[in-house]
């Protein structure tokens, strides 16, 4: 029986498990062609400005939700980079997930351009949404917040942004530093399109 207290089994218990990954012709494909190009093509800056922009986005189009909207869950249509097991989220899922992953980034890539280990790991199961922010009406002020922060990180407590010291992702095999600022500007893009799916199944619903 699912929360609703009917038998009608939940959409989520015929998605794949947490961290199954992507298909693989996809993941080929990102690992060894996409996200190296994109990593030999954008600067640091360019790759936080994205983020950034990709982020406000991403705020503003959850601000525009009432509060029920916000936490509702929709089953979409996977984009490129988003895996089974996370195509039944809310917005609000969207964003604790956002805030999560970017938090772990952002520490991770000032550790490694200081010279020392990463302390955050990158594990695909461990950051998915709890869904514990979903009736919390200030997960969207919580989100803007996590995005001056990240910014300041990167832009004012990074040291060496050419360091060559790594950590290691689990699609993407060991990043330096730049190519998680890289990472961080494609996963908010990812998301963001993800969100724009839920709140387009929203207005359907």
């Amino acid at each position: 029986m699912n929360s609703s207290g009917t038998d009608r089994p939940s959409p989520q218990e015929n998605l794949a498990a947490p961290g199954a990954g992507l298909p693989p012709l996809q993941a080929f494909a990102l690992r060894h062609v996409l996200f190296p190009a994109f990593c030999r093509t954008t600067s640091w800056n360019k790759a936080l400005g994205l983020f950034l922009r990709e982020g406000e986005r991403v705020a503003a189009a959850a601000q525009s939700l009432a509060p029920e909207a916000l936490r509702t869950r929709v089953l979409i249509r996977a984009p490129l980079g988003i895996e089974d097991s996370s195509r039944y989220w809310s917005a609000a899922m969207v964003l604790e997930h956002l805030v999560e992953v970017g938090s772990r980034i952002a520490t991770g890539v000032v550790e490694l351009t200081h010279g020392q280990a990463a302390s955050v790991k990158a594990d695909i199961a461990d950051v998915k949404p709890k869904g514990g922010n979903d009736g919390d009406g200030d997960i969207v002020a919580a989100y803007r917040a996590f995005l001056a922060d990240y910014a300041d990180k990167l832009t004012c407590r990074a040291g060496d942004r050419a360091a060559r010291h790594t950590a290691p992702h689990p699609w993407f095999g060991d990043l330096t530093p730049q190519r998680w600022v890289c990472l961080g500007a494609i996963h908010q893009r990812i998301h963001r399109r993800q969100l724009e799916r839920i709140i387009a199944g929203l207005r359907l619903g």
